[in-house]
C-alpha cells in the first residue's frame, strides 16, 4: 500500500512540475494579422484653450485599426498598420478680441511600418506572455475638418504628413494561433498635420496662444486580438 501510494505521489509531483514548466511559443518565421482599438490623447496647437474652457476630456478621441505582421525570428519582427481615427484640435485662443474657444475636429487614416524587438526573445523565456518594444516611420492623412469659426485662422484641408513613433507591447497568446495584447504608443506628426502650421509672426514671442511647435503629437492605447498562420 506504501508502495503504491509512493508511486501516486512521485506521478502527481512529476506532473505539478511539469506543467509548472513555461510552454514556449516559437512565432519564428510565423505571419499574423489583428484588430485593435482604443483611446487616444490629442496634443495640438492650442490644446490648452480646452482645459481652460472646461472641455479636457474633448481632447480624448478614438481610433481602431487593422495590423498585418511577420515575425523574423523570437527576436525581431516588423509590423505594418493602417488606423481610421476621430482626432481633435482648436485655433488660436488668446490672439483674439473675444479670446473664445475655438475647437475642431478631424479624420485621419493613418499608415506605419514598425520595427519590433521582442524582449522575452532576448532572454529566451519564450512564455505565453511577451513584451516588446518598437519604434516605426509612416504617414498621416488628415481630412473632414469642422469649422472652428476663429474670426481669420484658417484650417487647410486635407493635408498628407510625415510621422515617426515608438511604443510598447504586451501580448499574451492562448495557443500558438490565437492571442490578445495591449499597445502603448507616442507617435508625432509634422505640424500641417492637423491643418495648421504657424507663420513667421505667429512665432513670435509677443504672439500669445500659439507656441509654433513643430509637431502634432498623440498618445494612444489600444487592445487587440491577433491570429497567427
Amino acid at each position: 500500500m506504501k508502495k503504491l501510494f509512493g508511486v501516486a505521489l512521485a506521478i502527481l509531483l512529476s506532473c505539478a512540475f511539469a506543467s509548472a514548466q513555461p510552454v514556449k511559443f516559437s512565432h519564428e518565421g510565423r505571419f499574423y494579422v489583428g484588430l485593435q482599438a482604443g483611446p487616444m490623447l490629442n496634443i495640438n496647437e492650442n490644446h490648452f484653450s480646452y482645459k481652460e474652457n472646461g472641455k479636457a476630456l474633448g481632447l480624448i478621441t478614438y481610433q481602431a485599426g487593422l495590423v498585418g505582421g511577420y515575425d523574423v525570428n523570437d527576436i525581431f519582427g516588423l509590423r505594418l498598420s493602417a488606423s481610421y481615427a476621430k482626432n481633435a484640435s482648436a485655433c488660436n485662443t488668446r490672439n483674439t478680441s473675444a479670446h473664445g474657444f475655438y475647437p475642431y475636429t478631424f479624420s485621419s487614416i493613418n499608415v506605419f511600418v514598425d520595427a519590433i524587438l521582442d524582449l522575452h526573445g532576448l532572454s529566451d523565456l519564450l512564455t505565453p506572455l511577451r513584451i516588446k518594444l518598437y519604434g516605426g516611420m509612416g504617414l498621416g492623412h488628415s481630412f473632414n475638418m469642422t469649422d472652428s469659426h476663429h474670426p481669420w485662422q484658417d484650417v487647410s484641408d486635407p493635408n498628407t504628413v510625415f510621422g515617426f513613433r515608438f511604443g510598447g507591447i504586451v501580448e499574451y497568446n492562448f495557443n500558438h494561433h490565437f492571442g490578445i495584447f495591449g499597445d502603448l504608443c507616442g507617435e508625432a506628426y509634422t505640424d500641417k498635420y492637423n491643418g495648421l502650421m504657424p507663420s513667421a509672426e505667429e512665432q513670435a514671442s509677443d504672439f500669445e496662444g500659439y507656441g509654433g511647435f513643430p509637431l502634432d503629437l498623440r498618445g494612444l492605447i489600444s487592445f487587440g486580438v491577433l491570429y497567427r498562420f
